[in-house]
């Protein structure tokens, strides 16, 4: 057998597993290769090198008439390097004038970014870079109490946003006391319009915002002044050092208060660079969605600014992502699970799970295809491609060649459609905020799922006993425990939190907080995460995750929400069910022929019968007694459709999730017995 990690002799101590390297890069660096790429700034004057003329950055053509978006029209690499020369000299006069007594980490001082993916804030982001400056992304997709948040923990003077965020910001800037200037990234005369201007009317939008501003004490500048500045009294760029901080990230606050991710210069080079000597894309055509205001679209696209990348930013309504992808036409897309599902969920309705002969004939297709693929390795099949599968692909834009999925594990059913549909690769990979979203990543080419990969190149990592969870490194045949990472990509630090700093690192190694296992292969499993765990009155320490990812594998549940107290013997779960599948056995138990998924949902029996259901499937996929679901409450309602139960990059809150559902669960709890 093949191993893909590379064991290092005698490195083992007590409670620690050995440590573990890519077998391709076993001395634990990433090689000479692009080495002189220790900056954002200098990789942006690489890519500049190889590609001035290329087309770099596209935003799709807007027409306010009809407010529909056409094509993409596109800046070059030396378009963009113009832009942010003027404007990083333009924000060196910004903050002398308005803001030279800005603190933030060190002498560096922080520009905040507000806005959804756009070729602006590269522009900006890349022109703070010129002056050592570091950049700090503000989010408010869950709630605008974080955004405010992060504006007064970040202390933050200067902000770069969108005019849609002008109007909120002044509404609270009473909260937001550190705040002196706000720059648009539209023009605030509305002479470049977009879909965000809309609601903005020409003729008061410039002059009702800088009064309202002016009223406050804010100087309120549109991107295009700052550029005139630039333009008009260049600077001297002073370029970063690769131990400067780079970005500070703010984590996604799914167990509590977020906290402010330090990563530094060579940390965030470090990652990109890893994941480009595995994939060694060249010429990339690239979707940017993910938000920004987090590290997850910024590592895919360093990575690929190594090889030369074309970006097509989306258009802001995410429901148009299929859209944009459709136009755009991309070769590699890097999402999260709860994206790819829904996208799996769409294809495979017209495919797969359609009726008929549609249905029948496509799931022959699918089988053969599948079987190709374990027999001969082959993505592609001449026959069923030319018949199906290139239409399916289509959809996407027919051009992809590579599905990067972050984040938790994506269920096989889903990895091999898209293998299938799309004849491309499809790898998972696993970061933190903290690892700069690298850490591993499933090499090119290998075609089995269940795993998130190996480590990063020029990354170590060990696994730590964790006895009281019930995992240990000594664990036959696959050691199991908390993970730890080694690597330059590991953060500086949390922003004036030493002490959760401190908690965070075990000497020079990352503590995750997640728990995995080294596979026979080499390839590391993820398993659940501690802090997701929770030890019942038996004893028995349960991970909801781990419960989740088992049932989800029922044909009649979707998607579930498992809580656990440890006054109960058994836990609870809040259930959503697979419609196709769930509505005529409910039906059946019910004895109500034509009763709609709402009805079917509310009787006691059905649920009753579903638990029963549940209980014994739960030995088929090797769950103990304690693990059993004790009672469930069916949920008619996609947690999907719920937005405050996801954070901004789609993960799941739990906490919000326990409250949403507190009525539900003491019922439940109720139901098994003893107090809530």
């Amino acid at each position: 057998m093949v191993t893909q990690t590379f064991k290092v002799p005698s490195s083992e101590v007590p409670g620690y597993s050995a440590i573990y390297r890519n077998s391709l890069f076993k001395d634990g660096t990433q090689g000479s290769e692009l080495s002189h790429i220790t900056t954002a700034y200098e990789l942006f004057q690489h890519h500049l090198a190889i590609a001035p003329k290329a087309e770099f950055m596209g935003t799709r053509r807007f027409n306010p008439a009809d407010g529909t978006f056409g094509e993409y029209e596109w800046l070059t690499t030396s378009d963009i390097a113009e832009l942010v020369e003027n404007f990083g000299s333009g924000l060196e006069h910004v903050f002398a004038k308005y803001a030279a007594d800005a603190k933030g980490y060190g002498t560096q001082q922080p520009l905040g970014m507000y806005a959804n993916n756009r070729y602006e804030w590269f522009v900006a982001e890349f022109g703070a870079f010129r002056s050592r400056r570091y950049t700090v992304g503000i989010c408010d997709a869950v709630d605008v109490q974080s955004a405010e948040y992060t504006i007064n923990q970040a202390e933050l003077k200067v902000i770069a946003c969108s005019i849609d965020k002008i109007p909120r910001m002044l509404d609270r800037m009473a909260g937001t006391p550190s705040v002196r200037v706000i720059i648009s990234m539209d023009r605030l005369d509305l002479s470049r319009p977009n879909n965000l201007t809309q609601a903005f009317c020409a003729e008061t939008a410039g002059p009702s915002l800088r009064k309202r501003a002016a009223a406050l004490g804010i100087t309120l500048l549109d991107m295009d002044e700052v550029l005139e500045m630039g333009r008009a009294t260049p600077t001297v760029a002073q370029p970063p050092a690769p131990s400067d901080i780079c970005v500070m990230c703010y984590t996604s606050g799914t167990t509590g208060v977020m906290k402010g991710v330090l990563l530094t210069h060579d940390g965030m080079i470090n990652a990109g660079r890893s994941s480009h000597l595995s994939f060694r894309y060249t010429d990339t055509t690239y979707l940017s969605f993910i938000p920004l205001a987090h590290c997850m679209d910024r590592y895919a696209i360093y990575m690929l600014m190594h090889g030369g990348v074309r970006i097509g930013f989306i258009t802001g309504d995410r429901t148009r992502i299929v859209e944009d992808i459709q136009v755009l036409r991309p070769t590699i897309l890097v999402g999260f699970p709860l994206l790819l599902i829904g996208i799996y969920e769409r294809m495979t309705a017209a495919t797969i799970r359609a009726k008929g002969v549609v249905g029948a004939l496509s799931r022959i297709a699918y089988r053969s295809k599948r079987q190709r693929l374990a027999s001969k390795g082959k993505l592609d099949h001449p026959l069923w491609d030319r018949m199906l599968f290139k239409k399916v692909a289509a959809q996407l834009g027919g051009r992809i060649k590579t599905v990067i999925s972050g984040g938790l594990d994506l269920r096989p059913e889903v990895i091999d459609f898209f293998r299938a549909a799309l004849s491309c690769d499809v790898v998972q990979g696993y970061g933190q905020t903290e690892t700069g979203a690298a850490g591993t990543i499933q090499r090119p080419g290998d075609y089995t799922s269940g795993h998130i990969g190996v480590p990063n190149a020029g990354s170590d990592i060990r696994l730590r006993s964790k006895p009281d969870f019930g995992y240990l490194v000594t664990d036959l045949p696959c050691p199991r425990g908390e993970l730890m990472i080694r690597s330059p990509s590991v953060f500086a630090g949390y922003f004036e939190e030493p002490e959760k700093t401190q908690d965070a690192m075990d000497g020079e190694w990352l503590a995750t907080g997640d728990i995995v296992q080294i596979n026979t292969t080499g390839t590391v499993s993820f398993v659940s995460r501690m802090k997701h765990h929770v030890k019942i009155n038996t004893g028995y320490c349960v991970s909801s995750e781990r419960l989740e990812s088992a049932y989800a594998q029922h044909p009649m549940v979707q998607t579930l929400f498992v809580d656990g107290q440890q006054d109960y013997d058994k836990v609870v779960a809040i259930v959503v069910p697979e419609p196709t599948e769930f509505i005529p056995w409910a039906r059946s138990v019910a004895n109500m022929p034509n009763a709609s998924l709402e009805e079917l949902c509310a009787k006691p029996e059905v649920a009753k019968e579903l638990t029963e259901v549940l209980r014994i499937y739960s030995a088929s996929v090797g769950l103990s007694v304690g693990e059993q679901l004790g009672a469930i409450y069916i949920e008619p309602v996609p947690f999907s459709e719920k937005k405050h139960l996801f954070t901004s990059l789609l993960k799941f809150k739990r906490q919000a999730a326990t409250k949403h559902y507190e009525e539900q669960l003491k019922k439940l709890y109720a139901e098994v017995g003893g107090l809530y």
